[in-house]
């Protein structure tokens, strides 16, 4: 159910953007294309900053406090999808897609966690 509630979302927002942003492929209006451009990337770079930021500073809390790396693992890859927004570089997205499969395998390896008896 919470699925189908994220997708509807998504899909209204993705409406909302198209509409706010009004991009159109006729060739006199280039000049609002290259400022629609702008500031997409203006936006991805201030979210980026500003997810890689946030997720530094908890994973420093967390470090500190004496978490182990399982528990610190979301706001790892939380800090590395900011810093992949915030500058695209080819080694940033090699770590993540490494540490999202070396965490959807060893979450596979673990198998179901039900009650033993």
């Amino acid at each position: 159910m919470k699925m189908r509630y994220f997708l509807i979302l998504l899909g209204l927002f993705f409406a909302l953007a198209l509409w706010l942003g009004r991009i159109s492929t006729g060739m006199g209006r280039w000049p609002e294309r290259v400022d629609v451009s702008f500031a997409i990337s203006l936006t991805a770079l201030a979210v980026g900053c500003l997810m890689a930021a946030v997720s530094l500073f908890a994973l420093l809390q967390r470090g500190w406090s004496g978490q182990t790396l399982d528990q610190s693992l979301p706001l790892i890859i939380a800090l590395l999808g900011g810093l992949l927004l915030y500058q695209e570089n080819w080694g940033i997205a090699l770590a993540l897609g490494m540490i999202g499969t070396a965490a959807v395998i060893m979450h596979g390896l673990a198998g179901p966690k039900g009650p033993r008896g």
